[in-house]
């Protein structure tokens, strides 16, 4: 992962309609000018916006967008760029190109279109293709692009100190066609688990999808990222756009721009508005600023992110996931959008990454500042002793959907709410359980791999494995003792590792739904170090699959009854997590193994073993730990 520090290319154009001037007003390379004229018929102009989704009244037979050429797109974008890059605008492009990757750094190309060629404003400029890199520009975080809306007022910085309150709005009237609302709201909690983790986010959902509940959330305290979901509209016959939500019956209620950009203005700390709802970004032939995102930004709302074209549903979860996973590992918005749009274009969609539009007055688009490393909550700690990350408190997916191959036993899915509580970054390592070792005077087993009492130096941070049940909960036990740590270490309940493992969504894997090699050691007949490999899951945890097997501390049933666990789903925090049961019944262990089957990878997945096993060679078992927190 490679996070850009990023110099500005700013590019004004103004003129008068069917002349042009584009002007570079800041570079790496300087400043240049040139006229041009944009050789695009309305004709032109009006089969690519039905290409996009975009549908207008033209009074001629348009081809179905379904059936149109894919490559007039490119060719759309290409045309673009040519007309404004030719010349010495596209040379100072070039050179500033080069210079800023010389420098290590992005090239943010800053768009800013006079409001006298409102004309221009209704163009996606986002599509814009240099045909010497043979390339989008906008599908590049080298080359991000930000649409810059000028003000009279001073431009407000983006950054504030977290944690950062996100209010959600979410608008499903019951007399409009319904979106998948609720499925982007649970992706969109998955999608910020890492910065809540870390108190970087506070994610809230307003109670009702009304303007007056909207009002008073504000008066109540500072609301840093607004984030709606739902229906847009922009109506070119009356030139203004807006967003819909709900009135007190849960009907449609239609919000002009101009009126939510009237609530929003005094609303200071917003740094950001993300509008997942069709045409917020679009604007008006005659003004630009009749648009939803448009009039946000000219009415002091900082960035705006919302879209010129209708969204399809997969695209709006794409988008949201990703721009926030992107933001949680350290991107400017720019970037993270970025980001977010290859996203989408590997879903297949070849059209709707070009559907968001940033609209933006920083100069470098960061909202949130990352210290060094990883920027969850740490805890001093002794040398010997797990790094741990805090998992936050509230429902996850838990088990398997009937109907997906799955066995019975992992069915069916169901919501489990978890307290907060830290687990284990990495699985135990030989080099810590080594000072278990030393100091209690334990004699290491055989199946351990060590040479004698002491672990390979080649080894050190492997996953400890070949152990049993009952030495990693004394493992568990010996850490907690006053003179280690006085913490209380214990091994996960399934539904605790579960959740760590997959986050809040369901998914199939820790990284998402689609095995994907390079993620984890599976295949392979040994483990491999702990941190090989990616963290895997949403909140940061390595190796939670396709390296070792992990202990838990829930019962799978008598010693006997090897197929199906003795206590069935849904989960329950009750006698299945008991310490103390019987030296006979199985305990449950989680994750693949390096030698496992990919099935056996699946975040559902579990298995029972008895306490005293230890596994197979490439199949054997080790474990990571919990820390319970103060209240629990």
């Amino acid at each position: 992962m490679t996070i850009y520090t990023y110099e500005n290319f700013d590019l004004l154009v103004d003129g008068t309609p069917g002349s042009y001037r584009a002007r570079v007003i800041g570079s790496p390379a300087g400043e240049a000018s040139a006229e041009f004229v944009l050789r695009l018929s309305e004709q032109e102009r009006q089969t690519a916006l039905w290409l996009l989704g975009r549908t207008r009244d033209l009074g001629v037979a348009q081809e179905d967008p379904e059936t149109t050429d894919q490559g007039s797109l490119r060719e759309l974008g290409r045309r673009l760029f040519e007309a404004v890059f030719a010349g010495k605008i596209g040379g100072q492009l070039r050179r500033s190109l080069d210079l800023a990757q010389g420098r290590g750094a992005g090239l943010r190309i800053r768009l800013r279109l006079d409001e006298n060629v409102p004309e221009l404003a209704d163009l996606p400029w986002e599509f814009l293709f240099a045909p010497d890199l043979n390339r989008f520009l906008a599908l590049s975080d080298l080359t991000p692009i930000v649409r810059y809306v000028e003000r009279a007022e001073p431009v407000q910085p983006l950054r504030v100190t977290p944690p950062l309150t996100l209010l959600a709005v979410i608008s499903s009237p019951s007399d409009v066609p319904p979106l998948a609302v609720e499925q982007e709201w649970q992706r969109l909690q998955n999608a910020l688990v890492t910065l809540q983790a870390g108190r970087q986010i506070a994610p809230e959902r307003l109670e009702t999808a009304t303007l007056p509940a909207l009002q008073a959330r504000l008066r109540r305290g500072p609301v840093h990222l607004l984030h709606f979901i739902g229906h847009g509209f922009f109506d070119p016959q009356s030139n203004s756009g807006g967003l819909v939500f709900e009135n007190l019956a849960g009907q449609a209620e239609i919000v002009p721009a101009e009126t939510l950009g009237m609530l929003l203005h005094d609303h200071t700390p917003l740094r950001l508005a993300f509008l997942n709802a069709c045409e917020g970004a679009r604007g008006g032939r005659s003004d630009p600023f009749a648009g939803v995102a448009q009039r946000l930004v000219q009415q002091g709302v900082p960035a705006v992110l919302a879209m010129q074209f209708p969204v399809s549903d997969a695209a709006a979860i794409a988008l949201s996931q990703e721009f926030y996973r992107a933001l949680a590992d350290g991107y400017p918005a720019d970037a993270a959008l970025s980001e977010a749009r290859k996203a989408i274009a590997s879903l297949g969609n070849d059209r709707e990454w070009g559907t968001p539009v940033l609209f933006s007055r920083s100069d470098d688009n960061r909202l949130i500042e990352l210290p060094q490393g990883d920027f969850r909550p740490a805890i001093e700690t002794k040398p010997f002793e797990p790094e741990t990350v805090l998992i936050p408190a509230g429902p996850f997916l838990m088990g398997s959907a009937p109907g997906d191959g799955a066995p019975d036993h992992e069915t069916p899915q169901h919501e489990v709410t978890l307290p907060d509580y830290r687990i284990g970054k990495y699985p135990v390592t030989n080099r810590q359980y080594a000072e278990f070792i030393r100091q209690t005077h334990l004699l290491a087993a055989p199946e351990l791999g060590w040479e004698g009492q002491k672990p390979r130096a080649d080894k050190l941070d492997h996953p400890v494995t070949g152990v049993t049940w009952y030495e990693a909960l004394a493992y568990c036990q010996w850490l907690s003792e006053p003179e280690q740590t006085g913490r209380r270490y214990t091994l996960p309940n399934e539904a605790e590792w579960e959740k760590a493992a997959r986050g809040v969504d369901g998914r199939l894997y820790p990284w998402g739904n689609t095995w994907a090699e390079g993620r984890c050691h599976q295949g392979q007949p040994e483990p491999a170090p702990v941190s090989a490999y990616p963290a895997q899951s949403p909140y940061g945890c390595h190796d939670m699959v396709g390296n070792v097997r992990h202990w838990t501390r829930s019962l799978w049933g008598d010693k006997r009854k090897q197929l199906d666990p003795a206590y069935a789903y849904p989960w329950a925090n009750d006698s299945r997590n008991d310490l103390q049961a019987s030296s006979i019944v199985r305990r449950i262990y989680r994750g693949g193994a390096a030698a496992d089957d990919i099935d056996d990878q699946r975040c559902a997945a579990r298995h029972g073993s008895a306490p005293d096993n230890r596994g197979l060679p490439g199949r054997r078992h080790g474990f990571r730990l919990v820390m319970k927190l103060d209240n629990q």
